[in-house]
């Protein structure tokens, strides 16, 4: 243990960028996401046509203390996977000392304050998002509990954090909160559900040997991948139900994928390829309607790579599926 516990809580030059993408950006891209499509399903009910929609002043106010929790939580689960990241050769800043724990404590507890005090600004039903977020968040790292590691839940979380959360908080930014919500929240947590199980499939092995008992590792790469599809056909359905037409071009243009993730009983390569080619078509059909946003993903994506290339000599993010 000690030359690894020296490498995980030793200290290594940072640099103030390091902070930044502390925050872990790619995770915050469906965060956004699933924001700005709340918010377009709240405007579209009100009658404001497509492809016409505004980018309010409440939206980006929202969307920014959105991010800074959200970051927050991302920041603990870093904490409290510094053993494994290393093992794994990932998410370096913590688990390679290049950021030290006081500091992640420290920024974690700003980003938290910030976006509380931020949400009691704009509304008490935005604060009791942020909240349930919040709480969500941690529950899904911090042991005992650490939803991540407990099959069905894992997914659970997922599919309510992003799907039914992220999405209610942007149709706040638009309109009051009601039992719509729901309905229109729910083809977007089947999809977020599809995809996060063949997420889990890669990283079986991995999970296996830490202890977690993912989804993935429950059911196995076969049956995991079979789930992921029936979840996204299910998406398919109901969106076509509710009249989501973006949701439903996204779950057309991502079947071929997962029915090849099924077909190949969860081989690794097909598994990755499904969630790498799948995850953005919903990304990019959500920039369609907001323009301004296709210029944030470009920024975030450029400033990735330049970032990981720059600090730790890696192409990331990549669309490889090996």
């Amino acid at each position: 243990m000690g030359t690894r516990a020296c490498a995980v809580n030793g200290e290594r030059r940072s640099w103030a960028i390091d902070y930044l993408f502390l925050l872990r950006p790619t995770l915050l891209i469906p965060v956004w996401t699933l924001l700005l499509l709340g918010y377009y399903r709240a405007t579209a009910l009100a009658g404001h046509p497509l492809l016409r929609l505004t980018v309010s002043g409440r939206l980006v106010w929202t969307a920014l203390l959105y991010s800074a929790l959200m970051g927050a939580v991302y920041i603990i689960n870093q904490i409290f996977d510094r053993e494994t990241d290393f093992a794994n050769e990932k998410l370096f800043l913590l688990s390679h000392g290049y950021i030290p724990l006081r500091s992640a404590v420290v920024m974690v507890s700003l980003l938290a304050v910030l976006a509380f005090v931020g949400g009691l600004a704009a509304g008490v039903d935005v604060a009791l998002l942020f909240l349930v977020s919040f709480v969500l968040g941690v529950l899904y790292s911090v042991p005992p509990v650490k939803l991540k590691g407990r099959p069905v839940l894992d997914l659970a979380a997922n599919s309510f954090g992003y799907g039914l959360l992220a999405f209610t908080v942007g149709w706040t930014a638009a309109s009051s909160i009601s039992m719509e919500v729901i309905v229109y929240a729910l083809p977007y947590v089947l999809a977020v559900g599809a995809v996060f199980v063949n997420t889990t499939v890669p990283d079986i092995s991995g999970d296996r040997a830490s202890g977690d008992r993912t989804t993935g590792v429950v059911l196995g790469p076969a049956a995991s991948t079979v789930l992921s599809l029936l979840l996204l056909v299910a998406c398919l359905v109901v969106s076509l139900i509710v009249q989501d037409r973006i949701c439903t071009l996204a779950a057309v243009l991502a079947l071929p994928f997962f029915v090849a993730a099924a077909f190949h009983r969860g081989e690794r390569r097909a598994a990755l390829l499904s969630i790498r080619i799948s995850a953005p078509v919903l990304v990019v059909v959500t920039a369609v309607i907001f323009p301004a946003y296709f210029i944030v993903l470009v920024v975030t994506y450029s400033a990735l790579r330049w970032y990981y290339r720059r600090r730790f000599g890696i192409v990331y993010p990549s669309l490889r599926s090996d």
